[in-house]
């Protein structure tokens, strides 16, 4: 008896059971997509990025993020009730980057910058609302089973890289340097 709860201890903590331990495990998943576009945004800044090189890397994130959206969530997307708030949202998303281009344009010209292209800050927001919605669909998935939150991740990270890459080589093409915020 005392071998099968030796037993039973060890299955406890070798397949993650505790609470805690998912718990932890599904913040350290949900962290991985943020510290891939971090790693993207020191590549970025190192190297020199010429025209080529950025649009593989716009390429290569948004091919990642169809395929993990695709293999991954759209059967479970298919399966909502109702239908068209799916729907609904991807057209609210589009519409709020549209305010957000607005807005970004407003406030560069008040501040003198009329000239300045929207473009740069645009995707820094985007990327920051991406990594938040990837943060809550890694630790979402994890919830449900730590395989997907795992596979999740890793397909997030894969794009997230690239996303990274692309959102500072943006940056660097405007003359803004992200090293700076660094130190």
């Amino acid at each position: 008896m005392e071998q099968v709860a030796h037993r039973a201890d060890v299955d406890y903590l070798v397949l993650g059971a505790c609470p805690v331990e998912e718990y932890l495990i599904a913040l350290a998943l949900s962290a991985l997509p943020a510290i891939g576009n971090f790693i993207g945004g020191l590549i970025a800044e190192y190297y020199r990025v010429s025209t080529r090189l950025l649009s593989l890397a716009l390429h290569g994130a948004g091919g990642i993020v169809l395929a993990v959206v695709g293999v991954e969530l759209m059967p479970q997307i298919l399966q909502a009730n109702p239908p068209w708030v799916v729907i609904l949202c991807f057209f609210a998303g589009g519409a709020s980057f549209v305010a957000l281009d607005r807005a970004i344009h407003l406030v560069q010209s008040r501040l003198g910058k009329a000239q300045g292209n929207t473009a740069a800050w645009a995707i820094f927001f985007g990327v920051a609302v991406d990594l938040f919605s990837d943060g809550l669909l890694i630790g979402t998935g994890s919830t449900i089973s730590l395989g997907l939150g795992t596979l999740l991740a890793l397909g997030q990270v894969s794009a997230d890289i690239p996303e990274g890459f692309a959102t500072i080589a943006t940056f660097k093409r405007q003359g803004i340097s992200a090293l700076p915020s660094f130190w």
